[in-house]
């Protein structure tokens, strides 16, 4: 029997997540311009900054530890790499326009949502709606505007299975030959593509059709294989290079570490307070519709499955930015378990997911204003530092150093004394002798630390207030010190 107050209800609970999510909008706009800078955009800028200059992917901030091969780097996220180098012909290097990547690729992912939503029937949920239930997870607030590939993968990802969803409706081998495309261009974008080809394959094989499968094998294959074009050896050198990397060439392979890789993958999922709960959703979600939502949205269920299972065991670690991959078809179901919901006026329910979408809210909000008093404006920052060194000199200095002042040093990444240092403790004196020892070795010329910008290892190491300038250390001078950051020069 129908509830009278339901529709009461419902209208309701439309009003307060539309109220929320223009909330959250409001807040990510301005956070487009107040944002806290992240290392690893001086990392891969710096490749598509020689990228769009000299025609080149380099990493000079890597040159100590890669040597010659830095100036032709044979592995790096090469298609977005190429993207990046576009934006720089165009608007220059800033952060601000490598970002917008980012940002165009979560407005993809809303499009391709938006189609789902309609050609489902999910009518409860609005655009403004389903903007905040995305922006409602922290990660993908963060990564919505950030220089790194994981935003675009996303995109490819739900491309992909949209595309493979086509050819279940239609049993059309030319939508199979689509995704095939995606999935190789996301190969050629991120080598965790491979994750996003063995998904969808495997997809294909449940829904056996052989002009489907031989369709999206080979136009997989043609456009990851523009990985390798400039690798020697090809595929061969890929693996050779792939087994030269920091963190792959002291890693063990098994079967046994495999089967430990995919029973370990939940640590992604639960990894910091917001994607536990927004993983939580998911989860109750299903449990509340798990009979409708297999009989309805098997396709749904047994892709993300597959892709959780293959990047399980075809990455390296757990870091939970990955988990951004799947994100997109969490919310899916999430959505449709909403939509069951509300045609079976199940109140509680909806207010139990509604409950978990809000603390996710509120989290994905708290961690920005977290980060708010982090902001710098990272070229402004940088020039202030370059004022006080040389021209032309060699400076070990934090990843983002690049923004402004490329052209003017040699910039290293501080990141070159983890990989080759050896019995390093934290908040020890001895710490910084070692990391000013490590320059003067390298023959480093200057050593900067930016009291914000820096690796947090650095920062605290280095111990701010117990040095003055003038102070001599591992032959170095305290050259300049001031609250914002100290510059180190080599005096022997």
């Amino acid at each position: 029997m129908k509830s009278p107050d339901f529709p009461l209800f419902q209208r309701r609970w439309i009003i307060g997540a539309t109220a929320v999510s223009g909330l959250l909008l409001l807040v990510f706009l301005v956070s487009l311009f107040v944002r806290r800078f992240n290392g690893d955009e001086g990392i891969i800028g710096e490749w598509a900054y020689w990228l769009a200059n000299v025609g080149e992917a380099r990493s000079m901030l890597y040159y100590s530890y890669f040597g010659e091969k830095a100036l032709s780097l044979p592995i790096y996220h090469k298609f977005y790499t190429l993207l990046l180098a576009g934006v720089i012909k165009l608007f220059g290097f800033s952060p601000f326009y490598l970002r917008l990547l980012s940002l165009l690729s979560f407005v993809g992912v809303l499009w391709l949502s938006n189609l789902y939503l309609k050609k489902n029937q999910i009518t409860t949920i609005s655009l403004p709606v389903l903007i905040g239930i995305y922006l409602a997870q922290s990660l993908w607030f963060n990564f919505a505007f950030l220089a790194r590939p994981e935003l675009i993968m996303a995109f490819l990802a739900l491309a992909v299975f949209v595309l493979l969803k086509q050819f279940t409706t239609t049993k059309h081998w030319k939508w199979a030959l689509f995704a095939g495309l995606l999935s190789g261009l996301s190969f050629y974008t991120h080598l965790n593509g491979l994750a996003i080809i063995a998904a969808g394959g495997l997809f294909l094989l449940f829904h056996f059709q052989w002009k489907a499968i031989i369709s999206y094998g080979l136009s997989a294959f043609l456009v990851a294989s523009l990985f390798v074009l400039d690798i020697p050896g090809t595929y061969l050198g890929l693996l050779y290079e792939l087994s030269q990397a920091p963190d792959v060439e002291n890693t063990k392979f098994s079967v046994g570490r495999l089967l430990m890789k995919l029973l370990t993958e939940h640590e992604r999922f639960f990894h910091n307070a917001g994607l536990a709960v927004f993983s939580l959703t998911m989860i109750v979600s299903l449990v509340f519709t798990w009979k409708d939502q297999k009989r309805q949205n098997a396709d749904l269920l047994l892709f993300t499955g597959l892709l959780v299972f293959s990047l399980s065991i075809l990455t390296h670690g757990k870091t939970h930015k990955y988990l951004l991959y799947y994100i997109p078809f969490m919310v899916l179901i999430v959505l449709n378990a909403l939509q069951f919901l509300f045609s079976t006026l199940a109140k509680t329910k909806i207010l139990v997911i509604s409950v978990f979408l809000l603390a996710g809210a509120g989290i994905s909000m708290v961690d920005y204003l977290k980060e708010y008093p982090y902001f710098v404006d990272v070229k402004a920052r940088n020039q202030a530092m370059a004022d006080q060194m040389e021209k032309g000199k060699t400076v070990l200095a934090h990843d983002g150093f690049v923004f402004g002042q490329v052209e003017n040093f040699e910039v290293r990444s501080p990141i070159i004394f983890f990989f080759t240092h050896n019995g390093f403790t934290e908040n020890d004196t001895e710490d910084r002798l070692e990391y000013l020892e490590f320059a003067h070795d390298k023959a480093y010329d200057y050593v900067a630390v930016d009291m914000i910008l820096e690796r947090k290892e650095i920062r605290e190491f280095i111990e701010h207030p117990k040095l003055n300038a003038g102070d001599t250390l591992a032959g170095f001078v305290l050259e300049h010190k001031d609250l914002d950051f100290l510059i180190f020069k080599r005096i022997n």
